[in-house]
């Protein structure tokens, strides 16, 4: 059985836990850096290997076939110019001709995305813009990095609204996509994360 030193060495010597507080997003051009400050909520996403039953004699074995992915949901507050409501909702309307009843071709509308899980800074320095806090972080980075190759949003979630005084906005988005990898997330060890999400600072 592992001893508590056991645990404590290990943590350290990989950099410590990771939080779920600690990630950033790049969308496609447009809003797209609001948005990554203002996400509150994003998954990385699974796999499935599909299989089906073989049967040799009387040993019966699975082999695969195929793969199966998820779709991924991102979660923003919305600001009163509803900024990022508004970058999903031309996303849209690219990807479909509603007045001319057209669907367009995917690659005319499908794009990367990029989804990175940050590690906490070693050093890191913070104030306050209203209620988004920003900081400022060294000895951060990326330790894993997923790319959704050829997205595009599915699913605009409608907007609650309420008497509720304390409330805040949110718009809540589903993205498709064809399939997904991890990729080197080509980020140094300086980055700055909103208290609303996370944005990054290549380097």
């Amino acid at each position: 059985m592992a001893s508590i030193q056991d645990l404590k060495s290990q943590i350290s010597s990989r950099g410590g836990l990771s939080r779920p507080n600690q990630f950033m997003i790049e969308l496609p051009s447009g809003d797209a850096r609001a948005a990554n400050v203002l996400c509150t909520r994003v998954n990385l996403p699974g796999k499935q290997i599909l299989t089906h039953d073989r049967v040799i004699g009387m040993e019966r074995q699975r082999t695969s076939y195929g793969y199966a992915v998820d779709d991924v949901t991102l979660s923003f507050y919305t600001l009163n110019d509803y900024g990022t409501r508004k970058y999903f909702d031309e996303w849209r309307s690219n990807t479909l001709d509603e007045e001319g009843g057209i669907a367009r071709y995917k690659n005319q509308y499908a794009k990367d995305v990029k989804i990175h899980q940050l590690r906490k800074p070693i050093i890191n320095l913070g104030t306050d813009a209203g209620i988004i806090r920003v900081n400022v972080g060294v000895g951060g980075g990326s330790v894993y990095t997923v790319r959704l190759k050829d997205a595009f949003p599915t699913t605009i979630n409608a907007i609650e609204l309420s008497n509720d005084l304390d409330g805040l906005v949110q718009v809540s988005v589903q993205l498709s996509y064809t399939n997904w990898e991890s990729v080197s997330s080509g980020q140094g060890w300086i980055q700055a994360t909103g208290g609303l999400g996370s944005i990054g600072t290549f380097i």
